[in-house]
């Protein structure tokens, strides 16, 4: 038998170990963003606001089909990809309106719905909401929706899903970070997705 020492540590280590997971999903909250600084995408095919002070990566070359970038900071995370298969949609869409006359609904409100399917299979309890114009910089009228998920380690994500059409791109924006921490980031995020333009600018 155990000397009764053990088990208490034992227990204290199980204990922790069962603790540890909520603990994960408790970061430090990143603090709104007070400055910007202009990102360029590898490709030079877009430029983008991004928070002064996260930390950024991002890959992809002219001649490639696709190209991504990533601005990071603590727990929030915003993801940007444009992709050439995204846009041949967006052309359909644009041909299937083209007779509508001028009150046809932009072709990026036909895209904008395409990404949920991937946001579901990335995501846990993957909920979102319905979807709002918003005016970028330089891309035109797209389309952002708010969505809530599950956290690996527990508690809720929230954040930002916007579609946007260049001219031989779409470009997709996830936004996201703790539940707790939404409200100081939304209007970053908010703006980094309006500042959306193609590349080669200031």
């Amino acid at each position: 038998m155990a000397p009764r020492s053990s088990l208490v540590r034992s227990a204290a280590t199980v204990c922790l170990l069962l603790a540890m997971p909520a603990l994960s999903g408790c970061g430090e909250a990143v603090p709104a963003p007070k400055e910007f600084v202009t990102y360029h995408s590898t490709d030079g095919r877009f430029d983008c606001d991004c928070p002064k002070g996260w930390e950024t990566d991002g890959g992809g070359k002219p001649e490639s089909p696709n190209c991504w970038a990533k601005f990071t900071k603590g727990s929030a995370v915003v993801n940007i990809n444009a992709d050439l298969a995204g846009s041949l949609f967006g052309d359909i869409a644009k041909a299937g309106g083209a007779g509508l006359g001028g009150d046809a609904e932009a072709p990026v409100a036909k895209v904008h719905p395409m990404g949920v399917r991937q946001m579901k299979e990335e995501h846990n309890n993957y909920q979102e909401r319905e979807a709002v114009k918003f005016q970028s910089r330089g891309l035109g009228e797209g389309r952002r929706s708010i969505f809530i998920a599950d956290q690996t380690l527990g508690g809720k994500i929230y954040g930002y899903r916007a579609t946007l059409l260049s001219g031989d791109r779409r470009i997709s924006v996830v936004c996201s970070c703790p539940a707790t921490n939404w409200k100081e980031l939304k209007p970053a995020f908010e703006r980094i997705t309006a500042s959306l333009r193609p590349g080669g600018g200031r």
